[in-house]
């Protein structure tokens, strides 16, 4: 572009310098030789030029010019213009457009790298809040993993409170493959049996009980293997069973978890002495077995005695069993559960401080005890924690830990969380309160249909008399 340039540049000054020529040569011309008329005394001779001469050199300058001008014309239009100056300006036009293009395509990747790196920080901050919001803590973890299998272990404890409340039921009437099918005296003496062998102590009402403790009862009170030198043996085998058929407390209330399982046909001490304990607390006398053909209906016969005396005993047992559906539910939801959140269990009551000793028989450490070991074993296998563990721990212990207030300095998604999965564990507690009313209502519904039940019969044998 600059040897172009410098060319054109040389070019016009050759054509300036040709035109200046020109235009001097015409000027002296006219000024040697002025034409026809310019001076009225000019006369041919002494040097002066002719009025013919004068033409011929006027037409000879004429024509010069003429083809000068011309010359010049097809020079400044052909040679100027058209091979210099037009291509000139077309390559600069194109280079100007190069350039503003060019320029258009750099502010173009300024913009895309501005919109890259918007995009980028976009994404970068979007990552960065997605991994803050969707990354677990270990507080969140410790609801999810404590709270598996509650739901089927609920399920085991209906189970069980549809058992005991139907065992109970055949007890009461009779039914067959029960202790107390024969009638009461073959209730109390399996009971009293049972109650020799796994649950007597002999050191009770001051060592006066070593003669009914004794295993092997004999119809001579004066023997001499009565007392500590009988061959049966005297009183419960196990201390820690003894006179739990009676105590409330150690066989039902102090244990988070029982060896009940009414599912398998294997029977635990648990189980024995839940039975045991519910035969004494509800119905220790069982109803008087009286004759099938008694309670046979006969059609265009008034009710019998003792066909009214079997529907008193249903109402009874009724009624009875509004009171122990409370006993069954407290007892159900500490039956055995599904063991998939033991270990779990396990680890929150270990960072409590809780001991772990050496599993040896007869010692069964606490936290076994807590969470349930099978009866039957001396060394105490682990068995699945109860309802009533499981939610003992979600309601109450895992708050007990500092660590959960220190966990709570954590991200405001797993507060939240953690915050939601409280008030499920709330909820599933206030729907158990809420259960706990309804038996306290029915009971109290039956207590007060006891209440006015004598007053009751008042009024409709007044009634019935004065129909008469």
């Amino acid at each position: 572009m600059t040897q172009n340039h410098t060319s054109l540049k040389r070019k016009v000054v050759r054509a300036r310098k040709a035109v200046l020529v020109m235009f001097l040569t015409a000027f002296l011309v006219f000024s040697v030789n002025p034409p026809a008329g310019a001076c009225g005394n000019c006369t041919a001779g002494a040097g002066g030029t002719s009025t013919a001469e004068w033409v011929v050199t006027t037409k000879v300058v004429n024509d010069h010019t003429t083809s000068e001008v011309t010359a010049h014309q097809v020079w400044l239009v052909s040679i100027l213009w058209e091979d210099n100056l037009l291509p000139a300006l077309m390559m600069m036009a194109n280079q100007l457009t190069a350039v503003a293009m060019q320029q258009t395509m750099i502010i173009g990747s300024f913009l895309d790298a501005k919109h890259q790196m918007e995009t980028q920080r976009l994404l970068q901050t979007i990552r960065a809040k997605a991994h803050k919001d969707y990354h677990p803590s270990a507080g969140v973890c410790e609801f999810g993993s404590s709270v598996r299998s509650l739901a089927a272990s609920e399920r085991k404890a209906e189970l069980t409170s549809h058992v005991l409340s139907q065992r109970s039921q055949d007890r009461h009437l009779g039914n067959v493959n029960t202790a107390a099918a024969a009638g009461a005296s073959a209730d109390k003496e399996g009971r009293l049996k049972q109650y020799r062998e796994k649950f007597c102590d002999p050191a009770d009402n001051n060592n006066g009980l070593l003669g009914l403790c004794e295993h092997d009862q004999d119809d001579n009170p004066g023997n001499s293997t009565r007392g500590a030198a009988a061959p049966g043996g005297i009183g419960a085998s196990n201390r820690e069973r003894m006179n739990k058929d009676i105590d409330y407390v150690r066989t039902i209330d102090y244990p988070w978890t029982l060896n009940v399982d009414f599912s398998d046909t294997t029977l635990t001490d648990h189980e024995e002495e839940l039975l045991a304990l519910s035969n004494n607390l509800y119905g220790s006398e069982v109803f008087k077995r009286m004759p099938a053909i008694n309670t046979e209906n006969k059609p265009g016969t008034k009710l019998t005695a003792a066909q009214a005396n079997y529907m008193d005993a249903r109402a009874l047992l009724a009624k009875r069993s509004v009171a122990e559906n409370s006993f069954n539910a407290i007892t159900s939801m500490k039956s055995a559960g599904t063991a998939s959140s033991r270990e779990f269990l396990e680890s929150i009551l270990k960072e409590l401080g809780v001991t772990t000793n050496p599993t040896t028989t007869g010692n069964i450490d606490e936290i076994r005890r807590l969470l349930g070991y099978n009866s039957n074993d001396p060394a105490g296998a682990k068995i699945g924690p109860s309802y009533n563990a499981q939610m003992e721990i979600l309601t109450r212990k895992i708050y007990q830990n500092p660590d959960f207030y220190t966990n709570l300095y954590d991200k405001p998604a797993n507060i939240a969380r953690k915050e939601v999965a409280m008030q499920a564990i709330a909820l599933m507690q206030k729907f158990d309160l809420f259960k706990s009313y309804l038996r306290a209502e029915a009971n109290m519904s039956v207590l007060l249909e006891l209440a006015v039940q004598d007053t009751q019969n008042d009024v409709e044998n007044l009634m019935h008399k004065q129909k008469n």
